[in-house]
């Protein structure tokens, strides 16, 4: 066996959950920026009313009709806040 004093045991263990806590966390980050980029890029916006819509066609269709106005808008990725 290998003697470990209580104290270095208890650093050891405090420094694996304090790496499991920053990873989880930076997991999570990454995966709601990529759930926003994916938003972002189904997203359209009416140019006369401003409603935002969701076209998730998978063939890239350049102009699209408002749900609520039935205005005509091409395909443009939403604007960063």
């Amino acid at each position: 066996m290998i003697p470990i004093p209580l104290g270095g045991l208890m650093i050891f263990f405090m420094a694996v959950g304090v790496t499991t806590v920053c990873a989880l966390w930076f997991y999570s980050f990454w995966q709601e920026r990529r759930r926003e980029v994916y938003r972002r890029r189904i997203a359209i916006q009416c140019r006369i009313c401003g409603t935002a819509y969701a076209c998730e066609s998978k063939r890239k269709i350049a102009v699209t009709i408002c749900p609520v106005c039935g205005t005509p808008n091409e395909r443009n990725k939403l604007q960063q806040i």
